[in-house]
């Protein structure tokens, strides 16, 4: 430990669980590192995957999760507390900072008992453990000993909070006090005083709304550049933690000054942060062209920014912009480093959209679930024109999901794979399992040829196209050329292993077929 180090003594500290608590350089290797088992050696995780995030003296994180960023910021603006009393630090430069002063440890996680959908369909493939299980547990036992000896107040958040919401013995294994669903703005700082000041909090709070008018800006760098634009989504799906909440959008200002914050951090490639990228500005579901445009024109005269890159995106919001729109939005994020790859994640989930209907009431809207396939045909073709590369994802086992749905599903794969695109499949995963509407967790048992046609059929697309993807999106991101070699040589290997996982379970499903038939 330091001497700085030694001579700061925070009273909150922030931490997130070891695959967030990296310095990824493009969205898609954070994305790769956080689906990863323990197939992959634990050296290779921490030395290439996910290598870790550097600490100055003091042991402040010099990247950190946007999450604990809004944590920080919010704490620092509506509470006595100094930026000498809240530190953002890594799980490896941890235990210098935890001591008798130190009253709250908050810890982030998106998925810390691996039952998000990405992780879970892995797991299903790939022996071993998920590696956001495996270092969150690690994390915990050491919070747990260091709170043994100090008495501080543990306090469980970011997207995966709800996983400890729906599991009380992960909540008692874990040492954890408090768990904190949802955006910390408007209750969080009042709780966290609570617990620093040694008056009782509840053991769990949901917090209902987005307070993107509460939002304050981020004090320094985050994790990828991640830039929020937008809170909640509205859409319904029973699938996702933010269906419910309506959607509420940041204030430019407060956007620009992010970015800024990135810049001065030297992070210069950033990513948005949003549940439909193309609905910023809207009320309701009807986009809102203008308000995206203006706010993108802003965001390119930010000095020092390189590359943007999308997460998710909504095809209904989509099919709502004209091809001129789309091209227009195209050339306002070609940034300093060019990509011919600037991708965007965009939700199918099947071909049948009354399936879809079932599971997302309002993720069609305005448009009716009977256009739906050719909505989503009309979609790849116009992001195709207009420069972008999609990203699209299906679900497997979806509630009343027939037959018929998976052909319907594995022909309009086929016709997506005739375009600059890739399609990622998951298995349904509810993320509140206690609707019977939301059905039941989509596992390998319940399988059938069929669903592993349309498995293998859309990963034989993605071994084309992702190792192209990968390399363009790190050329960009300034990743250099041997580690850019590297992860291609990973990657590789991870097309043999999952051709082995294939075989297996086209064994497995036919020797449960011939079970049947006996």
């Amino acid at each position: 430990m330091t001497a700085a180090a030694r001579r700061l003594q925070p009273a909150v500290v922030l931490v997130a669980e070891r695959t967030l608590s990296a310095r990824y350089d493009i969205l898609f290797e954070g994305i790769f590192a956080t689906m990863q088992t323990t197939q992959v050696p634990e050296w290779a995780m921490r030395r290439l995957v996910a290598p870790p995030v550097r600490v100055d003296g003091c042991g402040r994180a010099h990247t950190v999760p946007v999450g604990l960023r809004r944590v920080e910021s919010a704490l620092l603006a509506r509470t006595p507390l100094t930026a000498a009393d809240v530190v953002c630090t890594t799980p490896e430069a941890l235990a210098d900072l935890l001591g008798p002063w130190t009253k709250v440890v908050g810890v982030s996680s998106s998925d810390p008992l691996a039952r998000g959908m990405s992780n879970t369909t892995t797991a299903e493939f790939c022996p071993g453990e998920p590696y956001t299980r495996r270092w969150t547990d690690r994390l915990m036992r050491a919070i747990g000993e260091a709170k043994r000896t100090f008495g501080f107040k543990v306090v469980a958040g970011g997207a995966g909070a709800w996983q400890y919401a729906q599991d009380p013995e992960a909540v008692a294994r874990h040492g954890i006090d408090l768990v904190f669903e949802g955006y910390f703005e408007s209750a969080g700082p009042a709780l966290f005083m609570d617990l620093v000041e040694g008056r009782p909090a509840p053991a769990h709070v949901a917090a209902s709304g987005a307070f993107a008018d509460l939002v304050q800006p981020i004090l320094g760098a985050s994790m990828l550049g991640a830039v929020e634009l937008s809170r909640g989504c509205g859409k319904g799906c029973r699938f996702c933690a933010m269906s419910t909440m309506r959607m509420e959008h940041l204030a430019p200002d407060t956007i620009l000054a992010d970015l800024e914050a990135n810049v001065a951090g030297g992070v210069t490639a950033v990513v948005s942060g949003s549940e439909d990228f193309f609905r910023y500005g809207a009320q309701g579901p009807t986009v809102n062209f203008e308000a995206l445009r203006d706010l993108l024109a802003a965001m390119r005269r930010v000095e020092g920014l390189s590359f943007m890159q999308i997460d998710h995106a909504n095809i209904a919001s989509v099919a709502q912009l004209s091809d001129e729109q789309l091209a227009e939005i195209r050339h306002l994020l070609a940034w300093k480093a060019k990509t011919e790859y600037l991708w965007v994640n965009l939700g199918v989930e099947s071909a049948n959209g009354r399936l879809v209907q079932g599971v997302g009431p309002g993720k069609m809207l305005p448009f009716s679930p009977d256009d739906w396939e050719d909505i989503v045909r009309s979609t790849a073709d116009r992001m195709e024109r207009a420069g972008f590369f999609s990203v699209f994802s299906i679900i497997l086992g979806l509630p009343d999901e027939t037959p018929d749905d998976v052909a319907r599903t594995l022909k309009l794969v086929h016709y997506l794979q005739t375009k600059r695109a890739v399609v990622f499949p998951i298995f349904h995963e509810p993320v509140r399992r206690r609707d019977p509407r939301d059905g039941e967790p989509f596992r390998i048992e319940r399988m059938r040829a069929d669903h592993l046609e349309l498995f293998t059929t859309c990963y034989e697309g993605n071994f084309k196209w992702v190792p192209r993807l990968y390399w363009d999106n790190q050329k960009a991101g300034g990743v250099p050329w041997l580690k850019r070699m590297l992860i291609q040589t990973l990657g590789r290997t991870e097309v043999f292993t999952w051709h082995r996982h294939f075989a297996r379970a086209a064994r497995e499903i036919a020797h449960r077929k011939k079970d049947f038939h006996r």
